[in-house]
């Protein structure tokens, strides 16, 4: 059997990313919540880019953390994942900052697997579940 592939595009300069651990992350993630087989892909961007993606595909004129967008065929999705935005709250909560990425990538993976936040009871499922896969990828 072929192995997913991961393809990751940094198009950003805030941060230094750790592309193996994200990579090994997101091969946890998926393999536990049994999404189907399809490479992902996975797009570290700028401010500006996420704002400007976000008003594109979604029609919202305001900067975002992360964009999931299923696909079909041979891909699961793609992921777009704003490193300043990650780096501003990261200075916010006092953590650092790979961390922060670390919980977008989760969240967008959750998001592709069909998870929702757009009520409180599934916002805290989807939560729980989240932080449950970052306590284990950060020990």
């Amino acid at each position: 059997m072929a192995r997913r592939r991961i393809l990751i595009a940094d198009l950003q300069d805030s941060i230094r990313l750790p592309i193996a651990r994200l990579k090994k992350l997101a091969r946890t993630v998926i393999a536990e919540e049994r999404l189907r087989l399809g490479d992902l892909s996975i797009a570290f961007v700028d401010r500006a880019t996420m704002r400007r993606t976000n008003r594109t595909f979604l029609r919202h004129d305001f900067d975002t953390d992360v964009l999931s967008f299923p696909m079909e065929g041979p891909m699961l999705g793609e992921i777009v994942i704003s490193t300043d935005y990650a780096r501003k709250e990261s200075r916010k909560r006092r953590i650092p900052v790979i961390e922060e990425v670390s919980r977008y990538l989760v969240h967008g993976i959750l998001h592709l697997g069909s998870y929702n936040d757009d009520t409180a009871e599934a916002r805290t499922k989807m939560w729980k579940r989240q932080e449950s896969y970052l306590k284990k990828a950060l020990r």
